[in-house]
């Protein structure tokens, strides 16, 4: 006998489940044999004050219940978590992902469905496969994403890679996209709802943050279709941005084909569950009937445990409040372990390990497809029972801007030409000064101020030694020596240009002058 509190939009696609499950329970010849299995059922409507009144009426009517199995809503599971350790009752949740909910704060508390945390390790599988050592991370500023993310960078730095930023949001994400723009950041790990996922991808449309250059790997878990609703900016820009994004999900089944602990297959459960379902359908079904198999299994020991150590008892005298019947059930539901149609199901620290979906967003006409699992049990990734990855460009994109240093050299003949040029020009000028120098008091020659002309001379071979300088590099010279060579380089050409320039422009302004003297003596 237990208590199930259920919120009416994920409630009325379990029920089906849970009453097949009930069913299967009950018709099975070694589970709880000489019992039957009820439950007592009533709907939270997502509201924490009505979830509470149902649990304290349903406490205090009808026979004791042994567990509680529920809620999905957040806000709901909260109080009644809280009020049922009070009551040393064990409880199992089917759809509550709240990282919030863990052994430490919530001992009473199990949940057969994996949370928030089980979806970071998958992705680092990834990173891992596609060799992406650096990336980035944002977050939504709420505690569901807020403590998700928290445990990410501490696996992420476990596991050895480079966190290049980390952005976090309230109310606007331009200046977080901004920032992980800014410092370079190619593979993006997301942790947001998906109301913010339209705005991001919108926003990373604007700012180009998307195609052959980027990746994100997003926390997913989002509802079916969830591109399609209404959205800031167009369609095809979301679709644009959202292209080749990578997500994560709840495994709805089990794809092994392993017979269960009820005696039928994954597929044998659907075909099943559809035919009672009707219109009603909830993600977490299958997650709520292995939640009845690992109750009833859970029950099944503690009546085992309870006859071999006080023959005079059984279940059915158990009571609230009791420190001794609330440490038998933890212990039995703690140490289950059965084949479920979400696959094996087995507790640690009150989590499970169950499997992940790796999807990826494929362009808008083909949507979301599958490209993997991942097993926590075994920890193993495998992308060979999904579609293939697809990318912008023959491959998936780097991690980082990749910054080649090339050593490259001047050219030897090339240089020796330049330099036997500029000997050349040096010897040449060299004549031109000697013949100055020589011819100085000659009239055409003293006529065209044959000092300024030494200045040019020595600033050209200034320059033409220079080149031989600028062509200088490591194969030619020592390292050691380039500080003095750079300088060399420096002050030759500078003194070289200024001399020559100099000169000249001095000669250019003395013509100037002459021609331009108003003061002539006339005859």
């Amino acid at each position: 006998m237990f208590h199930c509190p259920v919120n009416t939009t994920v409630g009325r696609g379990v029920m089906p489940s849970v009453k097949l499950a009930l069913d299967h329970v009950n018709e099975h010849d070694s589970v709880l044999r000489n019992y039957r299995l009820h439950m007592w059922w009533n709907d939270t409507e997502c509201n924490a004050a009505v979830g509470v009144k149902s649990f304290f009426d349903m406490m205090h009517s009808g026979p004791h219940k042994l567990m509680l199995f529920g809620a999905a809503c957040t806000h709901v599971t909260d109080p009644i978590a809280k009020a049922s350790k009070h009551w040393h009752l064990t409880q199992l949740s089917y759809a509550d992902t709240h990282p919030m909910f863990t052994k430490e704060a919530f001992p009473n508390f199990f949940r057969i469905v994996p949370s928030e945390n089980a979806f970071n390790i998958p992705r680092i599988r990834l990173l891992q496969h596609f060799n992406w050592t650096r990336v980035g991370t944002i977050y939504q500023n709420e505690p569901r994403y807020a403590l998700a993310h928290n445990r990410l960078l501490v696996d992420l730095d476990t596991n050895g890679f480079l966190i290049e930023e980390t952005q976090s949001f309230a109310t606007e994400v331009k200046t977080a996209l901004a920032k992980l723009k800014e410092k370079d950041v190619r593979i993006i790990l997301g942790n947001f709802n998906e109301t913010w996922a339209l705005k991001i991808f919108c926003e990373a449309y604007k700012l180009e943050m998307y195609g052959r250059a980027y990746t994100w790997l997003l926390l997913g878990t989002y509802s079916n279709k969830w591109w399609m609703r209404r959205a800031p900016c167009s369609k095809r820009n979301l679709t644009t941005a959202l292209d080749t994004a990578i997500l994560t999900d709840l495994l709805p089944l089990s794809t092994t084909g392993e017979m269960t602990v009820s005696g039928i297959t994954a597929k044998d459960y659907q075909v099943e569950y559809d035919r009672r379902r009707g219109t009603e359908y909830s993600r977490f079904h299958g997650y709520t009937y292995d939640g009845i198999w690992a109750m009833a299994l859970a029950i099944q020991t503690v009546a085992q445990r309870v006859k071999l150590k006080y023959k005079e008892k059984t279940v059915q005298d158990f009571r609230y409040r009791d420190k001794e019947w609330e440490q038998l059930f933890l212990d039995a539901l703690s140490n289950v372990t059965f084949e479920g149609v979400t696959g094996p199901v087995r507790f640690y620290d009150n989590e499970r390990k169950a499997s992940i979906l790796l999807k990826q967003f494929q362009g808008d006409e083909v949507g979301e497809v599958k490209v993997g699992e991942y097993c926590a049990e075994r920890d193993h990734l495998d992308l060979a029972s999904g579609d293939t990855f697809k990318w912008i460009g023959k491959n998936p994109p780097k991690d980082r801007t990749l910054r080649l240093i090339e050593h490259t050299q001047v050219n030897i003949t090339i240089y020796s030409v330049l330099v036997s040029c500029s000997v050349l020009g040096i010897l040449l000028a060299t004549g031109f000064l000697a013949m100055n120098i020589h011819y100085r008091n000659q009239r055409y020659i003293k006529m065209s101020s044959p000092h300024l002309n030494n200045l040019i001379i020595i600033g050209c071979m200034l320059t033409y030694l220079s080149v031989i300088f600028l062509g200088l590099d490591s194969s030619l010279s020592s390292i050691g020596a380039f500080p003095v060579i750079c300088t060399t380089r420096a002050w030759l050409l500078m003194a070289g240009f200024s001399l020559a320039f100099g000169a000249m422009f001095s000669k250019t302004w003395r013509v100037h002058s002459i021609f331009t003297d108003v003061k002539l003596n006339k005859k």
